[in-house]
């Protein structure tokens, strides 16, 4: 896994300088409502197309800021579940802060 963005210079929320995008953004005000979730919940929440969702949560997972976990299946459902997605623990609270300020 990449390491979390880190700070540099830009005080403790270095990792806004990734996320300059608005999917991106919205990506991390849902995660940090409701904990974690699939794509299909995401998209749910997004604008965005689902292949535009997917490209940005790899690159999200890729830079360190959220974590992607398999999904856990029912023993009813067919098929291999769906990955769960949710903030990095390193950044959490500062993701939380920012979305509170900004509201």
């Amino acid at each position: 896994m990449a390491p979390v963005i880190t700070s540099t210079g830009a005080g403790r929320h270095g990792w806004l300088d990734v996320v300059a995008d608005p999917v991106r953004l919205q990506i991390l005000r849902s995660l940090s409502d409701g904990g974690d979730a699939t794509v299909a919940e995401l998209l749910d929440r997004s604008p965005a197309s689902g292949q535009t969702l997917r490209r940005h949560l790899e690159d999200l997972v890729a830079v360190g800021l959220i974590q992607e976990r398999p999904g856990e299946s029912d023993g009813e459902t067919p098929g291999r579940p769906a990955a769960r997605f949710s903030l990095a623990a390193e950044i959490c609270e500062s993701v939380r802060s920012v979305f509170r300020v900004a509201q």
